[in-house]
């Protein structure tokens, strides 16, 4: 090997009378790798949101995405290990390499969307191949990103190697450079995240990092027109650095460098996982995250520099640093502040970032801190043995991004699901440990008995904790995250944790409620959120998912269902009369893992079935890379807000679900107002519309709207079919139980068509795969989203919509005549249900209009607080035991009710009466229906015997004036 450099000896000194000269050059070069990692972080988010668009988001492809992204930067920190440069200043290559970043990153963020639909007909193709397919992934995601993520890797050692930093020490200016880079990062991406998205969209931020990476090209290129002096110092002729038989490479250092770049993306994904406990998955908070890890890398390198600029032990201190690093990673486990930090904005406010940051910084800070000294140190080391200063920081920085590289699939694939969280903190710490044994010095000294002696203390240190750590509740921030779901406002016990699975991506709870002592609902949460949920209001829109397009389209073959949730939509679409397949794709092998453990009333796993094909794989890849066509295609997608989620609410999305379907096929896909604010829901609907021109939304007497697309005009239901969907055992039990009882309360969930879609959101910007922020992360206005609703439920308007809306006119059979039908009494029904839901209503009063207006009876179940699913188990446990049980007397009350048997009603109720407490509330629903029945003289001895306790209030004067004036009742004095 060629060494150009003095003696290392006399370099020291050296570099040690020029320290006051060479602050200057290091500020100002410092300042440019600022922008440099603002433009770089930024647009490493950029190419990894849209990669992950062209080529798929399942755990298998963005490991592949990933990977390809780290090779281009170890390939970079490969040619600086290895080469030295002629001719040029270092700086001018440096500005050539940020010229570079900033054209080709725009160009793949310009280009990546279009690649996507070049390349699907290579999907398709390869779609029987699913290995080929992936390798063909890996290969174009790596072609795509080489060029300018080698460029990044090149821009630090060819900066470190300028003449502007010769008379400056070499770990000092390591530290600060390094430093400076990771905090412009952090600005990155907060910036990026935070606004720029939201203002520009991608292609607008894209813009905005490749104007610093050029500002930081003409910084750099100015200061080799001003200090054209330095030119002289560029070597003319050098050999690079040869890893030939004669050279010893520190092979120890650079292990160690591998070894602390494995651990901390490592633990990047595990604190992550962590913190997705006790906060919600949402961009906002992910950008937070990883702001923290970067500011305490950035601010310890710069921190760094200050150390090594007066320490000249850097060797004997790194296993100090690395056993501190391991304490850290256990004591921040240890004492994680998360049941003291409480984010009282909602899920997704972004008013709580502060209490987010507060978290991460106890949980993350303290390790990145220290990992922001152990980096320049591990690179001085190097440098002692290499000494050739581009290729030092090269070398150390290659064995680095190479850790880092395998480090998130370590985690993903090996540690969280196999070991656990507890488990995944306590060996990256022994890593740690470990390490630090590799990274002593050999020599005896008074010093090093010191340092022996420290380090004895501190590998004690961490053996204790690992031995208290036992004792943690590794349980303890899942009950955090499910509790919500396991209590009530009173913290009596509602459901509890039926599975528990750590997967490759996402953390999985199963939670089950029962009732009476058999199963009544589960809720799945996936991290701290509640993902799906099989209760009675959630499973109503979940089959009509599957009930809307089967009414529409009966004779459908071929299904699609995008997200398996918790299987009830699946469920539902099996009931169609002439289904004979059944593709279910699900990004997640856990939710169909969950499948077996969910039981109920007219349930099976419809994964069991054989028409069912279940799929893991990310939906927007499969339908951009599968060939086969559908007659009906629907989800259950995750919330809008979640991470990763709004991809699935873009209009390139719903394109493409529109590619899939067969002529005339139907899309139905959630829309949840009470979940959006109105203009993000406007934003929706507009995108929706846009890529079916046949769109309609759709929804029973809540704010859970569903939005039917269908390709071309649609066509008329013939009644006859229709009604068969009512009259099979399966399906009509189905249907009934989740309160759609007859056909013509199908037309009654109609909201709106095509043009007053287009009348609503004329002034609104569709969302798009390029401006996702149009989705923000603040929370909704509950207020708005009511008042938005209640404009479409009115039953007046609804109804006077449906009459004149050309879709309806085109598809709705003639013999269910609007006007001969009665549909406008089932408009009317779903106000006074949504009515009474959010505001509240008189339930005598409701109960009395359904049980003599009206032969519905989940409307009377409803009324009372039972539904469908409650009164079925009610039943089945009262046929066990005679006398019922009191805890199913309401149930079986509301279900005789809603039988119009009023007299079983009273014989239930006198009974309840009869053995034990008889609240305010059950005597005047008796007291109502003795006085139905006839049995006034029994209403009347009742409502004396409770006269004391009878208050006057706006419920009493309405029942006593109702009673009086129908059935001749007296109340009492």
């Amino acid at each position: 090997m060629n060494r150009s450099h003095p003696a290392p000896e006399s370099q020291v000194v050296y570099e040690a009378r020029a320290q006051s000269r060479g602050s200057a050059p290091v500020t100002i070069l410092c300042s440019i790798l600022f922008l440099s990692g603002t433009g770089a972080l930024i647009f490493e988010t950029l190419w990894l949101r849209l990669s992950g668009l062209a080529f798929g988001n399942s755990v298998w492809a963005a490991a592949l995405i990933l990977s390809s992204f780290m090779a281009g930067l170890a390939l970079g920190n490969a040619i600086a290990a290895s080469s030295r440069i002629r001719r040029w200043r270092p700086l001018q290559l440096y500005a050539l390499l940020e010229v570079l970043v900033a054209l080709l990153g725009c160009t793949i963020v310009f280009g990546l969307p279009a690649l996507g639909e070049l390349l699907r007909p290579l999907w398709q193709m390869l779609w029987n191949y699913q290995p080929a397919l992936l390798g063909v992934r890996f290969i174009v995601s790596f072609l795509i990103l080489l060029v300018p993520t080698t460029a990044m890797g090149l821009t630090l050692p060819v900066l470190i190697e300028d003449p502007m930093l010769r008379q400056t020490n070499f770990g000092s200016a390591i530290g600060f450079l390094y430093g400076s880079n990771t905090l412009g990062a952090v600005v990155g991406a907060v910036l990026g995240e935070g606004y720029l998205i939201a203002a520009f969209g991608l292609r607008g931020t894209s813009l905005a990092a490749a104007l610093a990476s050029c500002i930081a090209a003409a910084v750099a290129l100015l200061i080799t027109q001003i200090d054209r002096n330095m030119a002289a110092l560029v070597p003319q002729r050098t050999l690079p650095l040869r890893l030939g038989a004669r050279y010893c490479p520190p092979w120890r250092m650079l292990f160690i460098s591998f070894g602390t770049g494995c651990i901390l993306l490592s633990l990047e994904v595990i604190w992550f996982r962590f913190l997705r406990l006790y906060v919600v998955s949402t961009p906002t908070a992910f950008a937070i995250m990883l702001a923290i890890v970067l500011a305490g890398i950035g601010l310890v390198g710069l921190a760094a520099g200050m150390m090594h600029h007066r320490s000249a032990r850097p060797n004997q201190l790194l296993p100090i640093l690395l056993l501190l690093t391991a304490i850290a990673v256990l004591l921040s486990y240890l004492f994680f502040p998360g049941e003291a930090v409480n984010t009282p904005g909602g899920a997704f406010s972004i008013a709580s970032w502060p209490q987010i940051a507060l978290l991460c910084l106890a949980l993350m800070f303290p390790v990145s801190f220290l990992s922001g000294i152990l980096f320049p140190t591990i690179v001085v080391l190097v440098q002692a043995s290499v000494e050739d200063r581009m290729n030092s920081t090269g070398i150390t920085t290659l064995f680095n991004t190479a850790g880092a590289a395998v480090g998130p699939l370590i985690a993903s694939f090996t540690l969280l699901p196999n070991f656990g969280l507890q488990w995944s903190f306590i060996l990256c710490a022994v890593a740690y440990a470990l390490l630090a044994a590799l990274g002593g010095e050999e020599r005896a000294s008074s010093f090093k008995r010191s340092i022996n002696f420290v380090t004895a203390a501190l590998y004690a240190a961490v053996l204790l904790i690992v031995a208290v750590i036992q004792y943690h509740r590794a349980d303890a921030p899942f009950e955090h995250a499910s509790r919500p779901y396991e209590l009530d406002e009173r913290g009596r016990a509602l459901a509890y944790v039926v599975k528990k699975i750590e997967g490759t991506a996402d953390t999985y709870q199963l939670l089950r409620r029962d009732l009476f002592g058999e199963p009544y609902y589960y809720r799945l949460l996936t991290n701290a959120f509640s993902m799906s949920a099989t209760n009675p209001r959630n499973q109503r829109y979940m089959r009509l998912f599957a009930y809307l397009p089967l009414a529409l389209r009966p004779e459908s073959k071929d299904v699609l269902l995008i997200c398996y949730g918790c299987g009830v939509t699946a469920d539902a679409l099996l009931h169609g009369p002439d289904v004979r397949r059944m593709d279910i794709v699900d990004i997640s092998k856990e939710v169909f893992t969950l499948a077996d453990l969910y039981s109920g009333i007219n349930y099976s796993n419809p994964l069991r079935d054989p028409r069912v094909h279940s799929i893991v794989q990310d939906g927007r890849f499969f339908l951009q890379a599968s060939p086969r066509q559908y007659d009906i295609i629907s989800g259950e997608p995750p919330p809008p807000k979640v991470t990763g989620s709004v991809n699935l609410y873009t209009e390139e999305f719903f394109s493409l679900m529109n590619s899939r379907l067969k002529e005339g096929g139907i899309a139905t896909f959630w829309l949840p107002i009470n979940q959006l604010k109105v203009d993000e829901a406007k934003a929706i609907l507009r995108a929706f519309h846009n890529a079916f021109a046949n769109a309609s939304v759709w929804a029973s007497a809540d704010q859970e709207w569903i939005m039917m697309g269908i390709k071309g005009p649609g066509r008329k239901m013939e009644a006859e079919k229709l009604r068969q969907l009512w009259n099979d055992p399966a399906s009509g039990a189905d249907l009934r139980r989740i309160g759609v009882e007859v056909p013509q309360q199908l037309g009654a969930l109609f909201l709106m068509d095509g043009e007053e879609i287009d009348r609503i959101t004329k002034d609104v910007a569709p969302l798009t795969d390029l401006y996702p922020k149009r989705l923000t992360d603040e929370r909704w206005d509950d207020e708005a989203s009511h008042r938005f609703t209640l404009t479409y439920l009115d039953a007046p308007s609804a109804f006077q919509r449906f009459l004149w809306s050309p879709l309806i006119n085109r598809i709705w059979p003639e013999a269910l005549n609007p006007e001969t039908a009665g549909l406008e009494s089932f408009f009317n029904l779903r106000q006074s249900r949504y009515l009474s839901e959010t505001n509240g209503s008189n339930e005598l009063a409701e109960l009395d209009l359904y049980l003599r207006r009206s032969r519905l009876r989940i409307p009377v179940l409803e009324v009372l607080g039972s539904d469908g699913f409650r009164l079925s188990i009610a039943e089945r446990v009262a046929k066990k035991s005679q006398p019922p049980p009191l805890e199913t007397m309401p149930d079986l009350v509301a279900g005789a009710l809603a039988q119009r048997d009023i007299n079983g009603a009273i014989r239930l109720l006198e009974d309840e009466k009869d053995r034990g407490p008889f609240s305010l509330g059950d005597t005047f629903l008796l007291i109502y229906l003795y006085c139905l029945n006839g049995e006034v003289d029994k209403a009347e001895a009742l409502a004396a015997k409770n006269a004391a306790a009878i208050k006057k209030d706006s419920l009493v004067d309405w029942l006593w004036a109702k009673l009086q004036s129908e059935f001749g009742f007296h109340p009492p004095n």
